[in-house]
């Protein structure tokens, strides 16, 4: 066991995976890529059945492969480096990657094919790496325009509803009549609940770049016609939403593109914002191709 660890594995999804001198690779960093998941910390996963089970079976094979470990010595498989806040827990790339895939499959098949091309010294996988960073990178960009645009417009929609004489509770109803015109009928609460989303996510909050962009595109358009007809009230102010909406799905349904209903809900809106800085620091690093 080696009391210093070092970053030796490429950075995976923005994050840094570290490696200490022996290969053995940070639990904590895999924890932390797959979402912090509060039952599957590496002292949870290790007290499972299965991990233990696969533990045995490595430290066996370990001191058959290598005959000249003494009978009364174990290999280090797994090993807690420091202790509260600064604790870092390292495991056999054997644990490790069984750790990553319990934590997340997706995920899981991600560190096993960067682990095994690292070991392979494959030149391709730097260029992959910063490629796959490259269209986060993208992604991220687009959510947070959106996201900062889709707030502006719904300001200048929610002016134009106040010239057509809306208050208190109407305002709520001219935003629903734009949703039920882009979503096939379902109100704020409903796509709320189908989205998957806890009480205190906002839908506008977890939207990927394709249904932020759609809803960009509708509160624009229908803040704009408003304000060219100038509805007298309220009732005709949703209409306009309404269409607004509408028109926007049938655009959507022509081109052939996936319904906004169907779009899964992507990660807090915060949380692609710190993405997104650090995947921009990495791309600014020298000799770093540029992606964007």
């Amino acid at each position: 066991m080696m009391d210093d660890s070092k970053t030796a594995l490429p950075i995976l999804r923005g994050e840094k995976i570290l490696e200490d001198d022996e290969g053995n690779i940070c639990l904590n960093d895999l924890w932390r890529l797959a979402g912090s998941p509060e039952n599957l910390r590496p002292t949870n996963w290790r007290r499972q059945k299965r991990t233990q089970a696969l533990e045995a079976a490595l430290v066996d094979r370990i001191m058959f492969l290598k005959h000249n470990y003494p009978k009364n010595s174990l290999p280090t498989v797994y090993y807690v480096q420091a202790r509260g806040k600064a604790a870092k827990t390292f495991a056999h790339p054997v644990l490790a990657l069984d750790y990553a895939e319990c934590l997340n499959p997706e995920i899981g098949v991600e560190i096993r094919e960067m682990f095994l091309r690292f070991r392979a010294t494959d030149i391709g996988l730097a260029n992959d790496i910063l490629d796959r960073i490259g269209e986060q990178i993208k992604e991220d960009q687009t959510r947070v325009h959106n996201r900062a645009e889709i707030s502006a417009r719904n300001k200048d929609l929610a002016a134009q509803g106040a010239r057509a004489g809306c208050v208190n509770w109407q305002y709520a109803e001219l935003h629903n009549a734009g949703y039920r015109g882009l979503y096939n009928g379902l109100e704020e609460d409903e796509i709320h609940e189908l989205k998957g989303l806890t009480k205190n996510q906002r839908i506008l909050d977890h939207m990927c770049a394709a249904e932020g962009a759609a809803n960009v595109f509708r509160v624009t358009q229908a803040a704009l016609r408003m304000k060219r007809l100038k509805p007298k009230t309220p009732e005709e102010a949703f209409d306009i939403a309404h269409e607004a909406g509408v028109r926007t799905r049938q655009a959507m349904e022509e081109i052939g593109g996936v319904m906004p209903e169907e779009m899964e809900a992507a990660d807090s809106i915060s949380t692609a914002k710190k993405r997104l800085e650090k995947n921009l620091e990495i791309v600014a690093r020298p000799g770093m191709k540029k992606l964007v």
